[in-house]
């Protein structure tokens, strides 16, 4: 058993080491351009000790993709269980996404500008999406046939959202961005100052 715990120890290692060693090359340069040999030996691990867990690089970003969104999952459970949308004119949002996302910053900038991300709006999307069918459009009244494509588009909503902030390099702190998207999302048609419309009657185009 210790010597299995042993094993499962080195491997994390080996795995980390890797992983980091790739994100690190991804802030210096295009994914294209970075190597296996370039990995492992940064990394300080063998080729062989690579190919026991990974076919190609390409598997290093969807596993370190893969575990990010498993973790967006846990903490949108953690944070937004009780959200009532009647209640956000007095309730801020939690800022637990944008803390989630400020922590992992360099991999969201990276996720969203590396080639080697494949399709990474569509699954951080699609996690946004189902956690809002379970625990918010399964509770909320509405009358929609299916909650299916309104919660696609806030789910796309939030993630253009966050891909705004990170273009403005988190500018606002996680707090300020829970409380715009929350202006956002009570927002009030009021508050356009929308011009008049120049109605021009038929009369108006007879000679």
């Amino acid at each position: 058993m210790v010597q299995k715990e042993v094993i499962d120890i080195r491997i994390l290692r080996s795995k980390k080491a890797i992983s980091d060693t790739l994100m690190g090359l991804l802030n210096e340069r295009d994914f294209k351009t970075i190597t296996i040999t370039e990995i492992v030996n940064k990394a300080g691990v063998n080729r062989g000790t690579f190919y026991k867990h990974y076919a190609y690089k390409e598997d290093i970003l969807q596993e370190i993709q893969d575990d990010f969104l498993e973790q967006l999952a846990t903490m949108l459970e953690n944070n937004y269980q009780d959200v009532c949308y009647s209640n956000l004119k007095t309730v801020l949002l939690s800022d637990g996404l944008f803390t989630f996302i400020y922590d992992h910053r360099n991999f969201f900038h990276l996720a969203i500008h590396t080639v080697g991300f494949l399709n990474f709006q569509m699954q951080f999307s699609a996690v946004v999406k189902d956690f809002l069918i379970k625990n918010f459009f399964s509770t909320a009244q509405h009358a929609l046939k299916s909650p299916d494509p309104l919660a696609a588009y806030i789910a796309n909503g939030i993630y253009g959202y966050l891909a705004e902030w990170d273009e403005n390099d988190y500018a606002s702190s996680p707090t300020e961005a829970a409380q715009q998207l929350t202006d956002i999302f009570i927002l009030d048609r009021s508050i356009f100052s929308l011009p008049a419309v120049n109605l021009v009657s038929d009369e108006e185009f007879v000679d």
